[in-house]
């Protein structure tokens, strides 16, 4: 719950200085995007190392588990195929958020949404 309302609370004082960064000068407005683009590589790049140790994580398990009953190899690669798709889907949706972000001038208010 604690996490929730952080995160929260961050999502809300991001569009309050965004809708300060829209209302001052051009280089403020430059500081702020070239800020948020320099966030947004940090954002995917973190994304990238949690799915990757989360990948190292699935391989190893089911590496043991093939280890310790070979004959549930099979179903276990299966198992483990589909949890490495969804694992990589959370890296793709953090690399689109970034490029939403960058590209869209979300967080001026032109958007459209």
């Amino acid at each position: 719950m604690g996490k929730i309302l952080l995160a929260i609370l961050l999502t809300l004082t991001g569009i309050a200085s965004a809708e300060e960064a829209a209302s001052a000068s051009s280089s403020d407005k430059a500081l702020f995007y070239g800020l948020m683009a320099i966030a947004s590589g940090l954002a995917i790049g973190l994304a990238a190392l949690g799915t990757g140790i989360g990948m190292g994580q699935a391989v190893r398990g089911t590496q043991e588990g093939i280890a310790r009953n070979p004959n549930v190899g099979g179903r276990l690669q299966t198992v483990m195929f589909i949890g490495l798709a969804f694992i990589e889907t959370l890296a793709l949706y953090a690399l689109i958020i970034a490029i939403v972000f960058v590209f869209t001038n979300v967080f001026s208010g032109r958007a459209g949404f």
